[in-house]
This record gives structure tokens, sequence and C-alpha cells, in this order.
């Protein structure tokens, strides 16, 4: 008897712990997404106001360097280069970093670019690995291409190289299979340029590239991809960038300025020392490392995520590459919530403290333990034949039904403000949110289990994941 009670009292507390967590996380999602609704309206209105043509011919609007870290992106290095310098940008230089390529990257640079090596003063302030030789355009004398001669830094070390060489006071850092938007930059540092003093640091919406006619660096047709497995991660974006880090912008909590496409003012970088090359990837930890700054100097400053689409981004098209990409996205959170747990709950940090960092130690890190504990403990009273069947589905149909209310949110909040996706789209977006948690929600818990146990061994390689071969 005293047997049975002791298992009782441990289901119905197991039972508690994981609806408390469940109900929790839940409401945090509904919070952020409300308030990103409002933080995105707001800075579309802002927007709308926004005199951009007086920037575009203004002499004092801030010049920017973008650097684009290139490492084997034979498909896309063109495209991405050529949607750069169509930029509507008064002042701003390229800086191109061939990471040893062993592909035809940087010869197609060559054909594109015309290049010549040049005899230029190549400080070190930061940890680059070794550069063979800069080259200069003949073609474009805005852009400048640096070849390295030796790997292993992972794309911090590239784009440290083009810091290296950089001469303006913003660095924008971008993918090199991103396609950026005409008027990408300017809507971002328009929104800097209001209060340069304190914004140290800005990030904005990119999305998914698969499907998209592009021609020359053009998006000639938004033909976004119906493929399940791309449509969840434009649907993940969406509310990861406008449901999560708009919101956490509005209070200074924004964890990371995304590397597809970030900027940075130059002086901040200098006194963090550039990226860091001892982890496994250098966008998320950055940022941490920046807001640990701010706080330890007693500046002032923010780093801000705004909902204007800039850009868009390659993603992994089968399972396989996806499981590969979020596998390395688990790694990087466990390295740094654990090289940064002082900040959690630290009053000196501030709402990144209390607001942001307990999200992603609860349900980034330790969320993977909660959901195989979950799953161990309905299997377990399912064979022991105590599972109320009628509890699970209910539940189970309050977490499906909780997921599709907040992807609407999220999605209502993007769309109202940008007119990109047909209507047979978004329902087919709304469609998928239903059946997320029955495959592809499976598929992301894998991937962080086996980024969990790949970090407990030590593992710190980049990873890029092999890519569809790509025609244009």
């Amino acid at each position: 008897m005293t047997s049975a009670l002791t298992n009782d009292n441990l289901n119905q507390t197991a039972f508690l712990v994981f609806f408390s967590y469940f109900v929790i996380l839940t409401l945090y999602y509904f919070i952020l997404a409300m308030i990103g609704l409002i933080e995105t309206r707001k800075r579309t209105h802002e927007s709308e106001d926004e005199k951009y043509s007086s920037l575009l011919l203004s002499s004092f609007t801030a010049s920017v360097s973008i650097i684009i870290p290139a490492h084997n992106e034979e498909g896309w290095i063109r495209d991405c280069l050529l949607s750069v310098l169509n930029l509507n940008y008064p002042k701003f230089e390229v800086i191109v970093v061939d990471d040893c390529s062993t592909d035809a990257t940087l010869k197609i640079l060559g054909d594109m670019l015309k290049l010549k090596p040049i005899n230029i003063s190549y400080p070190k302030h930061y940890k680059d690995g070794m550069v063979r030789e800069v080259l200069q355009s003949e073609n474009y004398s805005l852009v400048t291409v640096i070849s390295k001669s030796a790997a292993g830094l992972k794309k911090a070390g590239a784009v440290n190289a083009g810091l290296n060489l950089a001469k303006y006071e913003y660095i924008c850092v971008l993918d090199a299979d991103t396609i950026i938007e005409p008027d990408a930059l300017i809507k971002v540092m328009a929104h800097i340029e209001k209060d340069p003093g304190h914004i140290v640091g800005a990030g904005s919406y990119f999305g998914m590239s698969n499907g998209l006619k592009i021609k020359d660096g053009r998006i000639i047709e938004r033909s976004f991809s119906y493929k399940p497995i791309l449509a969840y991660q434009n649907l993940e974006y969406i509310r990861s960038f406008i449901g999560n880090r708009v919101a956490w912008s509005k209070f200074n909590a924004m964890p990371n300025v995304a590397g597809g496409f970030g900027i940075w003012r130059r002086d901040l970088l200098y006194d963090l020392g550039g990226y860091s090359t001892e982890f496994t990837c250098e966008d998320v930890e950055l940022t941490f490392r920046a807001h640990d700054y701010i706080v330890k100097k007693n500046e002032k400053q923010k780093i801000i995520m705004l909902p204007y689409y800039v850009g868009w981004t390659e993603g992994p098209s089968n399972i396989r590459s996806l499981i590969s990409q979020r596998e390395r996205w688990q790694r990087v959170m466990n390295e740094t919530i654990w090289r940064y747990k002082y900040m959690i709950l630290n009053p000196k940090f501030g709402p990144f403290a209390f607001l942001t960092l307990p999200y992603f130690l609860l349900y980034e890190v330790l969320g993977v333990f909660v959901e195989v504990a979950s799953i161990a403990f309905v299997v377990a009273g399912w064979l022991k034949g105590v599972l109320d069947l009628r509890a699970f589905l209910s539940i189970l149909a309050l977490m499906i039904l909780s997921q599709v209310v907040i992807s609407l949110l999220c999605v209502f909040s993007f769309l109202r403000n940008n007119l990109l996706f047909s209507l047979k789209y978004v329902a087919n977006l709304v469609a998928l949110s239903w059946v997320e948690l029955f495959w592809y929600r499976w598929i992301i818990s894998i991937s962080k289990l086996i980024g969990t146990i790949n970090y407990f061994k030590g593992r710190k390689e980049y990873g890029q994941y092999v890519r569809e071969k790509r025609t244009t």
C-alpha cells in the first residue's frame, strides 16, 4: 500500500512539474508575442515617417564597412555580392573574406571583380589566422577581397580578418548566402542614426531564400517554397525574430545579433577584441559579451532588434542538413550560457538577467532534458497501464492549440507590416502549425539532444551543412 501511494505521489509530482513547465513557457511566449506585435507596429510607423531620401543624399550619414566571410560559397557568392552592390546607401565598402575555399568561390570572385594584389598595411588587431594576400577589384573600387591561406578559426576568424581591414565607423556582417534587400541598410541605419551614442548593435528580420527566383543579386519573384521543412523554418524565423527578439529588444535584453545580417559599432568591437574563435559559433557569444561589457563599463548603450525584412538566406532543405544545423546551434547555446552563467538573475544585468537568460537556461539548455523526461514519463505510464488517455489527449490538444495561437499572433504581426506572403502561403503556414508537434518538433528535439551530447563530448567544429546544388 505504501509503495502504491508513493508511486501515485511521484506520478502526481512529475505531472505537476511537466504541466507547470508547459504553462509557464506558453504564457511567456504569449506575452512576448503580444509585446512583439505592439513593438512591430510602432517600428513600422516610425519607418513610414522616416525621410530616407534625406539620409541617402546627406554627407553626414554614417559610413558602413560590409564584411562577407565566405567558405565554399560558389553557389551564392556572386548573387550575394551583387545584392550588396545594389544597395541604396550613400557610402559603404565591401570586404569579402575567402576563408580557404576549396571550391570555385575565389575564381568566381576573380572573374566577377577583376582582382589584383595590392600592397597595403594590414593591421592585426584581431585573431584572424593566416592571410595569403589582399586583392582590390578593378571593376568595383569599393570591393576588397582577403584571401586566407589557412582555415581553422571558423567564421569568427574570417570576420576578424575583415575587421582588421575595415575603415568605417559601423560594421555590417553578412553571410555569403544572404541576398540583401536594396533598402535594408538605409532602414536599419536610419534607426541607429536617431541615437548613435547609445545604439551599438542592431539586427533585423531575414527569412528563407529557398524557392525565391533570383537574378544578378535581385529577387525577381518571391515564390516561397511550400516544402514543409522549409516552410516550417520560415514560420520559426517569424516566431523568433518578431515574437521573441523584437519583444526582448524593447527591454534592451536582445540575446543575438544574428550572423546572417548584423550591424555593430566598430569601436565596441575593438573594445571587445573582435569575434571569439574559441566558440562553436560567433554571433550569440559576441552579443552576450557585449551585454557584459556594457554593464561592467556602466555604459547606457543598447542592442536592438528591428522588424524590417532585410534579406534572405538559404535554409537546410532536408532533415539531415537541418539536424546538422540545429545540433550546432544547441552546442552554441550550451557553450554561451555556461560561459556567462554568472549573469543569470544577476541584478546588475537588469532585464537581460531576468527576462532573457532564464528562458535560455530553462528552455534552450535544460529544455531537452525536460522533453526527454516527459516522454519517458508518458511511455512509462502507458506501459504500466496508469496513463489517463483522456487527460493526455486533452493536454496534447491544449499544447497544439497554444502553439497555433502563438504562431498566428507572430504571423499576423509580421504580415500586417510586411506584405510578402500570398494568402495561399499564409494558409499553408497556419495548416502546418497544427501538425508541427507531430513531426517537425521531433526533429528539432532530436537535434538538440545530439547537440547536448556533443557539447559534453567537447565537440567544437563549426560543421557547415551540405547544401543543395544551386543553379542560376
